[in-house]
């Protein structure tokens, strides 16, 4: 069903009894200009005169989309319904983590699900495996660009769901649209001639008009006004500051903190971003709205290129910081930094609209192996195969849009192959030990297989990217050291990545396959591991060359309170000393605990920054949220106390030897 733009629902124009002028603001601000009809139909939902639970509204980007669920959670709060709002911009496109952002939905909750173009493909599992497990009186609002897809209307969801398509405004809610933003009738009756309804340019219109005065029409009109709205002599940190959130893929105050000047208000940046008409703010993360990003960003490297390359590169090393304090879904922010082609193909999750990974399920092994045996690779596939069935916690399966196995990777690790599998697969073995003898240690994985059946295009490529980060994701070996990629030596991409990420051909790996040429990459991501090498990638591209020092620094010892338990990673380290793997590992172990006790003061911030060390570390069992509670600080905070507390600790026992 299609409902189009109307008129300012009466009680929302109806002249305001409120307490106070902040309580009049309040009202302004969530009053929506054209989408009363959207509105009423939210409200009866909400009443139950309406008998669906999840409302659809798709239209194209800018159209106003975000704006209406911000409106509708309002409504909702006024209500009595508790809100839970959540970005799909800033979740991993797999089942799992949906779920988990869904985790504790109780009855009477209203979830907006914004930017739904950016998992579509997990549409399916959402509908089978997700909701069907909410409360019966939840509602779910879900917004993104495309229209919903035929599972929405069948298997009863059809007696659920409700779908609205926004329509571009009216001549007449455009105008009072660039009213509401101070443009006066005749200039916006000629700004309302070449926008097209759209409130997203309407709003950049209105920015522009008060910079310029005036606004004509050009080609690229989402990109002309970009550039005329941040054409503005902002102060340095506001400048900063947006060209952190158009290069980072999420931006939140701690990011903002490690990335302007020192000294800089990161806070008072962050609610500056989230204040302009084009950034989405969810919770503590701000992004700008699809639509602008790429404009903003060319705006503000074609205007100061050099500064968006140094916030870039700072962005790059605030992430690895943060990777290096356990936070292993920071690959994705990394990669989402690199502008390589070919290291893009295979890093990035840039076809989340299209594929997402997944665990294996029933029936997926009978459709890959045909769809293999069919092209030609029976025999890689007989010895693939046992993995799926026996073995599928080492099997990772990217789908499409309705839930089709479109492609598979298989991982192995030396400390978790399953031996069962590996006796009737001469090629696995052959893998794990040149992966013991060349690497040396436990932290390697093996892509035993990484298929992408989606066509071969290079746009295609996303789904291999997204299995390559799924399994980065769930090996064993959290930030591997080394990787060891087999490829049929036809495949040109999957080789110029390879060499592109510095692998070298390991040549007693070479082999024919289904009477193909297949050959074998390693890649050795250095001493800092995958994080590491991903940080150097972004850094290389920026022109600048990672440094490593021999002498002891801020990662060595983190790498050492990061292995405090295990004895035989201690055992490795530089600090270690003595005979013997106990020996060494506990010299290292005390110096860690010697180091803890003097680095830090007797004030009341001091005695914060040793508590929050020795909890995350010396005193294993309790989670960062956990410990963040326990202290009466923020998430946030905790997390630059404790990047903190660990380089005074370096210091001071690079100081004292």
């Amino acid at each position: 069903m299609t409902i189009s733009a109307g008129g300012i629902p009466a009680r929302r124009a109806a002249a305001s009894n409120a307490a106070t002028i902040g309580d009049r603001l309040a009202e302004r601000d969530d009053r929506l200009v054209g989408r009363s009809r959207e509105l009423e139909l939210f409200d009866r939902i909400l009443a139950g005169t309406l008998d669906r639970n999840v409302l659809l509204v798709h239209g194209p980007g800018g159209i106003g989309k975000t704006g209406l669920l911000r409106a509708s959670a309002a409504a909702a709060r006024r209500a009595g319904r508790t809100t839970r709002w959540i970005d799909a911009r800033t979740i991993d496109p797999i089942p799992a983590a949906l779920a988990a952002a869904l985790e504790g939905v109780g009855p009477r909750t209203v979830v907006f699900l914004d930017g739904f173009e950016r998992i579509a493909a997990g549409a399916r599992e959402l509908r089978e495996e997700v909701l069907p497990r909410l409360p019966g009186d939840v509602v779910v609002v879900i917004a993104g660009r495309s229209r919903p897809d035929p599972g929405w209307f069948s298997g009863g969801w059809a007696q659920v769901a409700f779908t609205v398509e926004l329509a571009e405004l009216s001549e007449k809610s455009s105008v009072e649209l660039l009213a509401e933003h101070g443009v006066p009738d005749g200039p916006a009756r000629e700004i309302t001639q070449w926008t097209a309804g759209s409130p997203l340019a309407l709003v950049l219109a209105a920015g522009a008009f008060h910079r310029h005065g005036r606004v004509a029409p050009e080609p690229g009109i989402l990109t002309t006004l970009v550039r005329l709205t941040t054409a503005v002599e902002w102060d340095d940190t506001q400048f900063d500051a947006l060209a952190v959130c158009a290069v980072a893929r999420r931006t939140t105050p701690d990011l903002l903190d490690g990335a302007l000047e020192p000294g800089s208000d990161a806070e008072g940046a962050f609610g500056w971003l989230a204040g302009l008409p084009w950034v989405d703010r969810v919770g503590t993360t701000v992004t700008l709205h699809d639509a602008v990003r790429e404009p903003v960003r060319e705006s503000l490297s074609g205007s100061r290129p050099a500064r968006e390359r140094e916030l870039r590169g700072r962005v790059a090393d605030h992430l690895y910081r943060r990777s290096l304090l356990g936070d292993r879904s920071i690959i994705t922010d990394l990669a989402h930094l690199l502008r390589s082609p070919e290291l893009r193909w295979a890093y990035c999750w840039d076809g989340s609209a299209r594929y997402h990974a997944d665990r294996i399920r029933s029936g997926d092994t009978a459709v890959l192996g045909t769809a293999l045996a069919g092209r030609g690779y029976g025999e890689w596939w007989s010895a693939s195969e046992p993995y799926h069935r026996l073995a599928p916690r080492h099997v990772v399966v990217a789908r499409d849009g309705v839930g089709a196995p479109v492609g598979y990777a298989i991982w192995l690790t030396p400390g978790s192959a399953p031996s069962s599998v590996l006796a009737g697969d001469p090629f696995g073995r052959e893998c794990l030990r040149v992966a013991e003898r060349a690497c040396g240690s436990g932290e390697v994985v093996v892509w035993r297989d990484s298929v992408d059946l989606t066509g071969g295009t290079p746009a295609d490529g996303s789904a291999l990217a997204m299995l390559n980060v799924a399994v980065a994701l769930r090996a064993d070996v959290p930030n591997p050291r080394h990787a060891i990629v087999p490829l049929f030596q036809h495949n040109q991409r999957l080789h110029e990545f390879c060499l592109a990420a510095g692998g070298t051909v390991v040549p007693e790996l070479d082999t024919v396959v289904d009477g193909r040429p297949v050959c074998a990459y390693l890649i050795d991501y250095g001493p800092g591991g995958l994080h590491a090498h991903q940080h150097d990638l972004v850094l290389r591209e920026l022109g600048r060359l990672p440094t490593r020092s021999s002498a002891l620094n801020v990662d060595d010892v983190r790498t050492a309170l990061e292995s405090f338990p295990v004895a035989t990673e201690l055992a490795r380290h530089p600090m270690a000393a003595g005979v013997g793997v106990d020996t060494r590992a506990e010299s290292v172990r005390t110096a860690l605990r010697s180091g803890v006790a003097a680095a830090f003061g007797a004030g009341a911030r001091e005695q914060q920054l040793r508590s929050v060390l020795s909890q995350r570390y010396l005193e294993p069992g309790a989670t960062s949220a956990a410990i963040a509670r326990s202290l009466a600080i923020s998430k946030a905070t905790y997390f630059r106390r404790l990047t903190e507390a660990v380089g005074r600790l370096a210091e001071h026992l690079a100081a004292t030897g």
